[in-house]
C-alpha cells in the first residue's frame, strides 16, 4: 500500500474515532487530507469503501501484532506474548474500537458486515491452531470448545478495557488469562464429549473456503489482465513478461505449499522494472491482489482450513 493511501486511512481512523463514523462527512475527510472532493472519489468510490479500507488496515495491523511478537521460548510462552500484544493493540486503538461498537459498523452495508464476520471466523481459527500447538493431544478433542471459551473471555475483558480510563497491564492480563485457559484444558473428564465439532462448524468452514476460492479467482483474473496487456509489447519483451508472470502465478496458485516470499518479491520486482506504460495499470492491480492474497493467508493454518 502506498504511503499516501496509508496516510489517508490513518487520518480517517482518527476522525472516525473522534467524531464517529456517521458524523464524519466527506467534507471533514477531504479537509483533513488537504484534497478536493473530486480527488476523494479518485481514491475511494464512497465513504463505505473507505470504511472497508480502514477495517482492512486495522486488521492487518492486528495480524502483524500477533505474528511478530511470538519471540523465542515454549509455545505457551509465545502464545502468552501474542495475547499481550493483542491487548496492547486494543489499548492503542481503544477509541476507534469503542466507536465501532457504539455505532454498529457491521450494519453500514452488507460488504462491511461480511468482512467483519469473516475476520471473526479467521480469528477463531487462529485460536484453534495456537491452542493445538500449545496443548497438543490434551486439547485436540475439545479444541473448538476451548477456542470458543478463549475467544469469549478475551472479548469480554477487551470490552471492559474499552471503557476503563486508567491504563492496564497487557502482560499481566495475558498471563492471568493463560492460567484460566490452563484450567479449562485440565477440566475435561476422560471421555467427555465436546459440544463443538468440525461438523457443527462446517457452514463456517465452507464460507471460508468459498472466500478463499474467490480470492484465487480474483488473483487469476489479475494475471490474465497482465497477459492481455503484454500483447502491446514487442515480441521479446512480451515473452519475458509472460514467462515471469507464469512463474509468479505458479508460485502463488500452483501448489498447496506456501509461496516462497523471496520468489514472489523477485518476480514482482522484475515485472515492475519493465517500465512499460501499457503494463502499468495491470501490474498495479496484480500487486494489490497479491498483497491481499498474502495478507489474508497469514490468518490461515493448513491444519484447520484444509482437512
Amino acid at each position: 500500500m502506498d504511503e499516501r493511501r496509508v496516510r489517508f486511512i490513518e487520518t480517517a481512523m482518527k476522525l472516525f474515532a473522534e467524531k464517529g463514523y456517521h458524523a464524519t462527512s466527506i467534507q471533514d475527510l477531504v479537509e483533513a487530507w488537504g484534497i478536493s472532493k473530486g480527488a476523494f472519489y479518485h481514491h475511494f468510490a464512497s465513504k463505505e469503501e473507505l470504511l472497508l479500507a480502514v477495517l482492512r488496515y486495522y486488521s492487518e495491523k492486528m495480524v502483524a501484532d500477533f505474528m511478530a511478537d511470538g519471540g523465542e521460548g515454549t509455545e505457551k510462552e509465545r502464545f502468552t506474548r501474542q495475547l499481550a500484544a493483542h491487548f496492547s493493540h486494543i489499548r492503542e486503538y481503544k477509541d476507534f474500537l469503542r466507536m465501532m461498537m457504539s455505532e454498529q459498523l457491521p450494519k453500514v452495508n452488507p460488504e462491511v458486515e461480511r468482512y467483519m464476520f469473516r475476520q471473526h471466523g479467521r480469528l477463531f481459527l487462529w485460536y484453534c491452531a495456537r491452542l493445538a500447538e500449545v496443548y497438543g493431544e490434551a486439547v485436540k478433542p475439545y479444541v473448538y470448545d476451548v477456542a470458543m471459551m478463549t475467544n469469549g473471555m478475551i472479548r469480554q475483558y477487551l470490552f471492559y478495557f474499552f471503557f476503563r480510563e486508567e491504563a492496564f497491564d497487557a502482560d499481566e492480563a495475558a498471563r492471568f488469562l493463560m492460567r484460566r485457559i490452563d484450567a479449562i484444558v485440565a477440566s475435561f473428564a476422560a471421555g467427555e464429549r465436546p459440544l463443538l465439532t468440525e461438523e457443527a462448524l462446517a457452514p463456517w468452514m465452507e464460507l471460508e473456503e468459498r472466500e478463499r476460492e474467490r480470492r484465487r479467482e480474483r488473483l487469476a483474473s489479475a494475471f490474465a489482465a497482465v497477459r492481455e496487456a503484454a500483447k502491446g509489447l514487442d515480441p521479446k519483451r512480451a515473452n519475458d513478461v509472460l514467462e515471469a508472470a507464469a512463474a509468479l502465478e505458479k508460485e502463488l496458485l500452483g501448489s498447496d505449499e506456501p509461496p516462497r516470499a523471496y520468489m514472489v518479491e523477485a518476480l514482482l520486482l522484475y515485472l515492475r522494472h519493465q517500465q512499460a506504460p501499457s503494463l502499468a495499470d495491470a501490474l498495479t492491480a496484480l500487486s494489490e491482489e497479491i498483497e491481499n492474497h498474502q495478507r489474508l493467508n497469514r490468518w490461515e493454518r493448513e491444519t484447520w482450513t484444509k482437512r
